[in-house]
């Protein structure tokens, strides 16, 4: 009788969940799920809305000289993650190669996405194969291999290349290298009039290039600012009539969520999840999306944002996280330096069958980790015996537990 009675609880929850369902298209409320026409087509509506305006009539200035069949300069674009910098310059980019088909002007862009950190070989990789100029590679080929193929496959396009480079401060190492190739080489070997677009999250990521570098590398600038809660508002209303079953949310839930998102962050991405965080717990309770719905998903939200940031981090960060958690727990002690650190991390990638990262290389992770909020990290000298860095832990003392286990499992550690 038990099986019998088990399947009727689930064909019961599961019917009563199909019949108060408040979420019609689930799809809208993570653009992830979204196919990029989709997602285009939902920036169009946003845009509609004025959102971006400013943004917007920016990028048209900058490349209204290819329609006079002029050469605009490179363009940096800067911005915290979720303020819609890569869609935005995806909308652009495909609207600006209708307009120039129309007009008989030859256009060609790429998307090169260095969403991980990688160094000079990776990145050149990964743009040799959007241009269908070379294989994927882990080792055996040289810089100069890379850079010719790239060179031949371009050598005979006369027309605008305008190269989009997503996370452009992710190349860690000979990034100079890499910029050189692209601003002063590639230009002087190929026809095509070479137009960059580098975007980055870190407003001082110049500052760290070779003063060589960043003479020759000329550009304008555009700052995306974080949304504000009247732009989250034309944001979330437009999700939730596509995503949402009419008068499924109560008044004054959006204005609310808006508020939340523009104080805490500005990111539109938080402010659709917490949105789909409180149409989930809504259809769990069989109730409209109220203002206390929205207080219950902000505070799962909140604990549940690390470890699903951990969750989809890759591996060498999952272990690089991991080996902080260890030693923190191992040494007792709230501020570690990096030695400690690094020898757990060796530990962990033996462990996990992965293959260590220099201790340089290492640092970068650390720092990558930072920039999450995961832990602080800080250089700080200690006089004739050199320069350490410290690393924090930030992870609330509730989530510590959660993290490592979750890690562990990932990592099949012991």
């Amino acid at each position: 009788m038990q099986p019998t009675h088990i399947r009727a609880k689930m064909i019961s929850r599961i019917k009563y969940m199909v019949s108060n369902a408040i979420i019609k298209d689930r799809r809208y409320l993570d653009d992830e799920q979204l196919i990029r026409s989709e997602q285009l087509s939902v920036l169009e509506e946003i845009f509609n809305a004025n959102v971006r305006d400013t943004e917007i009539t920016e990028l048209s200035s900058h490349f209204a000289g290819i329609l006079r069949k002029d050469h605009p300069c490179h363009l940096a674009i800067w911005g915290k993650t979720g303020t819609g910098k890569t869609l935005t310059l995806s909308y652009f980019l495909n609207f600006l190669s209708e307009m120039c088909s129309q007009e008989n002007i030859p256009i060609r862009h790429e998307h090169l996405d260095l969403s991980t950190p990688c160094p000079c070989f990776r990145a050149l990789n990964d743009l040799a194969c959007t241009f269908n100029a070379s294989k994927r590679y882990k080792k055996g080929i040289s810089l100069e291999e890379l850079m010719l193929r790239i060179e031949a496959k371009l050598s005979e396009y006369e027309g605008y290349l305008i190269l989009f480079i997503d996370e452009v401060d992710n190349v860690k190492r000979d990034r100079d290298t890499f910029l050189t190739f692209l601003v002063r080489r590639l230009p002087q070997r190929i026809k095509a009039r070479l137009i960059l677009v580098l975007v980055s999250n870190r407003l001082n990521w110049p500052d760290h290039l070779d003063p060589r570098v960043k003479s020759f590398l000329k550009l304008n600038e555009l700052i995306f600012e974080p949304y504000d809660a009247v732009d989250l508002q034309h944001i979330l209303r437009i999700r939730i009539e596509k995503a949402l079953c009419k008068n499924a949310v109560e008044t004054g839930v959006v204005e609310k969520i808006a508020a939340m998102a523009s104080m805490d962050h500005g990111d539109a991405r938080k402010a659709v999840a917490l949105l789909a965080k409180s149409a989930y717990l809504a259809e769990k309770d069989s109730t409209k999306i109220t203002l206390e719905t929205v207080d219950k998903a902000a505070a799962e939200f909140d604990k549940d944002r690390y470890l699903s940031l951990l969750r989809s981090a890759p591996v060498q960060l999952q272990a690089a996280m991991a080996s902080v958690i260890q030693a923190t727990i191992q040494y007792r002690d709230k501020r570690l330096g990096t030695g400690r650190v690094y020898d757990e991390y060796k530990k962990i990638c033996r462990q996990a069958s992965l293959r260590a990262m220099t201790a340089r290389a290492f640092g970068d992770l650390i720092s990558e980790l930072d920039i999450y909020s995961l832990l602080r990290s800080k250089v700080i000298s200690r006089g004739r015996y050199g320069r350490t860095r410290e690393i924090v832990l930030e992870l609330p003392t509730s989530l510590i537990a959660d993290a490592w286990e979750m890690l562990k499992n990932n990592l099949n550690l012991n």
